[in-house]
């Protein structure tokens, strides 16, 4: 998997936390997480070691259609998010989620079934 230093080391740290993690590419960038039969998390190819809000006023945002044919639709995720996600936010998720999925019995049968139910685009 092709990214950027701390991407490549996220997905390393995925490996060691569980066997049962699988990283799949979704598009733009972007790839999903799972745990056995659950969603966890959602992470940025290009992911930096730490996170921070968006505060540049990009005023050509503002119109739909300049950002629809213009922008990079990741950048345009990430601002609409307001937040880009860093190594260690996404890695202390993960963490938690594995750790609450393997000793929760109730967030893990909520995960899986919402995980079942809701159609991921």
């Amino acid at each position: 998997m092709s990214g950027s230093l701390w991407f490549r080391r996220l997905v390393k740290e995925c490996r060691k936390i569980s066997p049962h993690i699988r990283i799949k590419q979704i598009g733009h960038g972007f790839y999903r997480i799972y745990y056995q039969r659950a969603y966890i998390h959602e992470i940025y190819r290009e992911i930096p070691q730490t996170g921070y809000d968006c505060i540049d006023k990009d005023f050509n945002f503002l119109s739909k259609k300049y950002a629809e044919e213009y922008e990079d639709r990741a950048e345009l995720a990430r601002k609409t998010k307001n937040y880009v996600e860093g190594f260690w936010d996404s890695l202390d998720r993960i963490k938690t989620r594995v750790y609450m999925m393997r000793h929760n019995s109730e967030f893990n049968k909520n995960a899986t079934e919402r995980y079942q139910t809701v159609v991921i685009k």
